[in-house]
């Protein structure tokens, strides 16, 4: 979970967002351009699929030629939404997953008047939707429309200076008030509100003529002097498809706003919804419920405190008092609960409530009056601080929204705990059962949930708590499964005990990796399960590999987006990088750009208390060894599939992928792979072979 959080203010990351929207620091620990970025590596494209000449009546919607098993996925989609069923389907790479969803949902949302919402992990991934709706319209009538939130697509205040760290509420609130003077006629409006009424006919013409992209759409309203914002949000009513981050649904507050804007409030049966990179919705889906309330947001608000005039919240007990006590309840928790050298541990009861309410002699009821008391002042202070051109929230605001999702987070939905680092201790509220986003499904008569690796289907169903039956479906790659070949050593691992009771284990892992990189001159990426294995290993690779070598930057992702378009420019470079990763996933290496994957270890997530009590929570839902299974190996198997994955992008993509750790036995078939005691003879069979075929 530690990825979900801000590294420098731990305020919770929005699903889809890199950056920050307190403090503006980057997840990766930079304050720095979007720009410089992994995404904006130039890829080498695939081919172009060939286009249909005419409609093809089993698919009206499917502007290709339907290859593999594609008409065939869009039957089942197809079927399963007009039964009104969740659709949870694992489709291989070449499946070709957007056209395929977009086709069988086009032709259910039309017969039934629906309005489809394809939710994306980042807002880039839109892109490609737009794409395949540009193709689709070549034969059928059809509209979509990308959507961002403000703080991408405001232009009256992308000047304002520390405009990235504006947070979205604020910013939502400064906008509604310039957007209130405008409707009003009042001076100090919006001066691109202003235009959106005698412009937005052009706006739409243009988005029906060319389904563009959001960047694209963002830089033509905002040449005819527009706001792109509130453009999308007039669309939205009339477009067939909207493409948006997670967070448009997982957010309550926006889905509810999204929903209004497409004449839907409270009615989702209007709506069908596609889940893209389904593998990533859960997590993205705790995520969004999980929080943390550190020592610099509690010190924050208590000095805040004397700027507020009468801050009672309870009776006689002032908000200063209030919440310097609840500092003292967390240092109490940290002093009573964490043994020596312990730095977690897990709540099993209401510790900091108990003592909240025995200082102060209140009942449950009115410690959450006390806390919405807080809230109440907190938001009245944010207000004068916008009024007063400080664009923020108020620290009081920001500490009493936490207290209360603490207070109403002690069920077996989330797990708290406090823990400690270097700046101090902090509480820690993770969701385990993402039940606001599966309420919120299981009132749309049709969702569908699409991943080249989601297996096993039923867990990722159980979890999200899909109901009504969900229909589930695996469909093969229809590229040669001879092109890949994915083995795991019998002899090594990296297992900590392992590795303690065997001091050479780690020099013949590195002996290993050389061995691969000697014997083959092609591009090759090393995957090691976490920074620290990487550093430790660096220095003899770097001894012992003489070709070209680039490294994963932890915290730079500058230097790792330079580094990587280095090496798949080349044909002989060897990458080092770290599971997981944007690496791992999000960047596609087409052709001979990429050819063997070492990985280095079985990326289970480390142990923790926390991890230890998700794990007990789901043996006692799901039945004994699920907790295991759902909290460590399936993350695992996930991880190792997205990396094996990167190998074969293209139909004629040849690659092997080399586990070194013999643990990938437990789950060998999960990952497709195959036992060996000599890794290198096999890498060097596997291209010899394709050699010998071409050259006959």
């Amino acid at each position: 979970m530690q990825g979900l959080f801000c590294p420098g203010c731990k305020s919770l990351l929005a699903p889809g967002s890199n950056r920050c929207m307190r403090c503006g620091m980057t997840a990766d620990g930079l304050v720095t351009s979007n720009q410089s970025s992994l995404s904006s590596i130039q890829e080498r494209r695939a081919p172009e699929p060939r286009l249909v000449q005419s409609e093809n009546r089993d698919a009206p919607y499917m502007p290709y030629e339907p290859r593999g098993c594609q008409l065939d996925i869009i039957c089942d989609i197809r079927s399963f939404l007009d039964e009104g069923r969740h659709v949870v389907i694992e489709s291989g790479t070449g499946t070709g997953k957007t056209i395929v969803s977009l086709a069988a949902s086009l032709q259910h949302a039309k017969a039934t008047g629906k309005k489809i919402v394809y939710v994306v992990r980042t807002i880039t991934q839109t892109d490609a939707v737009m794409k395949e709706l540009r193709a689709i319209s070549r034969i059928k009538s059809v509209s979509g429309i990308a959507l961002t939130g403000r703080n991408k697509s405001c232009p009256l205040f992308r000047g304002t200076s520390g405009f990235e760290q504006i947070p979205s509420n604020v910013l939502s609130m400064m906008c509604e008030d310039r957007r209130n003077k405008s409707i009003k006629g009042q001076a100090g409006g919006c001066r691109f509100y202003d235009r959106l009424k005698t412009e937005i006919d052009n706006i739409e013409r243009y988005c029906r003529e060319n389904i563009p992209s959001s960047d694209d759409l963002d830089r033509f309203c905002e040449k005819l002097g527009v706001c792109p914002y509130e453009a999308k949000k007039l669309l939205l009513k009339k477009v067939d498809v909207i493409a948006a981050p997670y967070i448009q649904i997982l957010n309550p507050d926006i889905r509810e706003s999204l929903m209004a804007n497409m004449d839907l409030s409270g009615d989702p049966r209007g709506m069908m919804v596609i889940v893209d990179e389904a593998h990533n919705f859960l997590d993205a889906a705790r995520g969004s419920e999980t929080f943390v309330i550190d020592k610099q947001m509690v010190d924050n608000a208590i000095d805040e405190c004397p700027t507020y005039r009468d801050p009672t919240v309870w009776e006689e007990v002032r908000l200063d008092t209030f919440l310097n006590f609840f500092k003292v309840c967390i240092r109490a928790a940290a002093t009573e609960k964490l043994g020596f050298n312990e730095h977690d541990y897990v709540f099993t009861d209401d510790f900091i409530e108990d003592k909240m309410m025995a200082k102060f002699g209140m009942s449950r009821s009115d410690l959450e009056s006390a806390v919405e008391r807080a809230l109440d002042l907190g938001e009245a202070r944010t207000e004068r601080l916008i009024d007063s051109g400080e664009n923020r929230t108020s620290y009081v605001e920001d500490l009493a929204v936490k207290m209360k999702a603490w207070f109403s987070s002690g069920s077996d939905r989330f797990v708290r705990s406090i823990k400690t680092d270097k700046d101090g201790e902090y509480l820690v509220a993770t969701c385990i059962d993402p039940s606001e986003i599966s309420r919120f499904l299981n009132t749309v008569p049709g969702t569908l949930h699409m991943s080249g690796t989601l297996k096993p289907l039923d867990q990722y169903a159980r979890v999200l708590g899909l109901g009504n039956n969900p229909k589930f479906r695996t469909y093969p790659s229809p590229f040669p499964a001879e092109n890949k070949l994915v083995v795991y050593a019998r002899n090594v691992t990296t297992k900590y005990d392992a590795m303690r009771e065997d001091p050479g284990m780690q020099n013949r892992i590195e002996r290993m990796i050389v061995d691969i990189c000697d014997a083959v001159e092609k591009n090759i990426l090393v995957m090691f399960t976490s920074y620290n294995y990487m550093r430790s290993m660096r220095p003899y690779l770097e001894r012992h590999i003489d070709r070209p070598k680039y490294w994963e930057e932890s915290g730079n992702q500058r230097r790792t987006a330079e580094s990587l378009a280095r090496f798949k420019s080349g044909h002989n470079g060897v990458f080092f990088s770290v599971l997981g990763g944007s690496v791992a996933e999000g960047i596609d290496f087409p052709g001979d750009e990429l050819s063997v994957t070492i990985i280095v270890g079985i990326p289970f997530p480390p142990p923790s208390k926390e991890l230890k009590a998700m794990s007990d929570r789901y043996d006692q839902r799901y039945g004994q060894g699920k907790g295991w299974l759902y909290t460590s190996q399936v993350p695992a198997v996930r991880k190792i599939n997205q990396a094996t994955g990167r190998l074969i992008r293209m139909e004629d993509d040849r690659g092997v992928a080399v586990i070194l750790d013999h643990r990938a036995s437990r789950f060998a078939k999960d990952i497709g792979a195959v036992p060996t005691d000599d890794p290198v003879a096999d890498v060097i069979r596997f291209f010899s072979s394709a050699s010998s075929r071409r050259s006959t």
